[in-house]
């Protein structure tokens, strides 16, 4: 056995002909090995497991080594296994988000996404990085999951997210990336997530744009006592979402998604996150409001898209108003071939990178879609993220879950508790997002408790006692 040989052997090396001509191949017949590191150790991870575990998966991890091999020599900036060994994150340290009430999260893709919405934040800080789509998003190693399950309800070792887990905060699948991309039917990396967590008796909110999510193998691994399932449809109009959201999949297919899951005793959710307005900062608002103004209008969402809900068995209603990136903008005036720096006021700009509707105008878009939602009988509420603090209790007189603005406790029977009601000192010490708390008063007040518009009061008069 030549040392080459030997070398393939003991580190488990595919190998490949080098190609060059007919005449070399035949005359040359060279062998380069091929390394595959990050899946050897995905690959042992997992045989490591099955020994130990009470999980027993039926996984191929063998997609993760075929996916290298497919890279050779030249594999992707960041290799073909996305994040570490920590699969989990909480996010609700940073300012823009304290209130959340399910910031534990994970994504079971990344680097990238398919949808390619014009909007997306996470677009936004990865194209600076040159990482968005290069050369398409990228697997999660699920063994890292399972073996932080597996640690922490199969054993009594340390795990710094026992705390978590045991308490059983839901977990919120798809920030970054959509965890439902149709991808997923080759890699089945969220398939099999969510094998592990109906094993393991888990909570989680599924957040996705894709009806992917409903079809029959899905369906068959989701668990309707564990899962609050969250479709995004922010407008009817699919020629536009097809510029907006390039690549996910049509209204007409998540709106069957919805009506398909609902007739399956799941508790769903669409998410109208981001609401686009029809017309420009201060069209119900503001009498003086110039005519060249009043004239102008964005048709993606529409009234009728509330409707076509309610026709279609939505259950509840999630309203997010749109604030964007001047990274954001740019792409979608693009992509639409429109103008949209109109639509908004300079005053209400937090900064020259900032584009957001003033709270007096969202307020009036959440109050005519709350007044029809609940002529349709849908549920509804909003979500704050991205608008400010005070609009996460401003906003709580429209809920019909004064406890929930995801609606999903007293909806979903696995949900009992929430990232909100993490200390903050812990949920400092689990995230990377390091920060002060906005409001320590309020941080972990008891929703429904408590009268939302008196904190309201206080932000607005700055009371600083109160704040701090």
């Amino acid at each position: 056995m030549d040392l080459r040989t030997e070398q393939i052997q003991a580190n488990n090396i595919i190998p490949i002909p080098i190609r060059g001509t007919p005449e070399t191949e035949r005359s040359n017949p060279t062998i380069a090995p091929i390394p595959t590191p990050k899946s050897d150790q995905v690959i042992a991870n997992a045989a490591k497991l099955m020994k130990i575990s009470n999980y027993q998966s039926s996984y191929d991890f063998e997609t993760y080594r075929r996916l290298e091999q497919r890279f050779g020599l030249d594999q992707p900036r960041g290799g073909i296994v996305f994040g570490n060994s920590d699969p989990f994150k909480i996010i609700n340290t940073h300012k823009s988000c304290q209130q959340c009430l399910y910031a534990f999260e994970m994504d079971t893709y990344g680097r990238g996404c398919v949808h390619d919405c014009a909007y997306c934040y996470s677009k936004a800080e990865l194209t600076v990085h040159g990482y968005w789509n290069k050369p398409f998003p990228m697997p999660r190693d699920i063994t890292s999951v399972w073996k932080e399950f597996y640690t922490v309800f199969e054993t009594d070792k340390k795990s710094k997210w026992r705390e978590i887990l045991e308490k059983r905060i839901p977990l919120r699948i798809g920030s970054g990336s959509d965890g439902f991309m149709y991808m997923d039917r080759k890699y089945k990396v969220t398939h099999e997530l969510l094998k592990i967590l109906k094993h393991y008796n888990y909570p989680y909110i599924v957040v996705t744009r894709s009806d992917l999510v409903a079809h029959d193998d899905y369906m068959n691994v989701l668990d309707p006592d564990l899962a609050s399932i969250q479709l995004s449809i922010p407008s009817l109009n699919d020629e536009l979402n097809k510029k907006i959201e390039p690549g996910a999949p049509s209204a007409k297919r998540r709106l069957k998604a919805i009506q398909k899951l609902s007739r399956n005793g799941f508790w769903t959710t669409v998410r109208i996150n981001p609401l686009f307005p029809i017309h420009p900062d201060g069209y119900f608002t503001d009498p003086n409001l110039p005519s060249e103004k009043k004239n102008l209008k964005f048709d993606y969402f529409s009234w009728d898209l509330i409707n076509a809900i309610a026709d279609h068995g939505g259950q509840s209603l999630l309203v997010g108003m749109v604030r964007l990136s001047k990274f954001a903008m740019n792409n979608i005036e693009r992509a639409i071939g429109m103008d949209l720096s109109p639509f908004f006021n300079d005053e209400c700009r937090k900064s020259a990178r900032d584009y957001h509707y003033s709270e007096i105008e969202i307020r009036a878009y959440y109050e005519r879609i709350h007044a029809q939602s609940k002529q349709q009988g849908i549920q509804f509420t909003t979500c704050y993220i991205g608008n400010g603090e005070n609009m996460f209790w401003s906003d709580q007189d429209l809920w019909d879950n004064k406890k929930d603005c995801c609606n999903a406790q007293n909806r979903v029977k696995g949900f009992n508790t929430d990232a909100r009601k993490i200390d903050y000192d812990t949920r400092s010490k689990l995230s990377s997002i390091k920060g002060d708390a906005v409001n320590p008063a309020a941080i972990n007040l008891e929703l429904g408790s408590v009268d939302p518009k008196e904190i309201e009061r206080q932000y607005k008069s700055k009371n600083v006692e109160f704040l701090q």
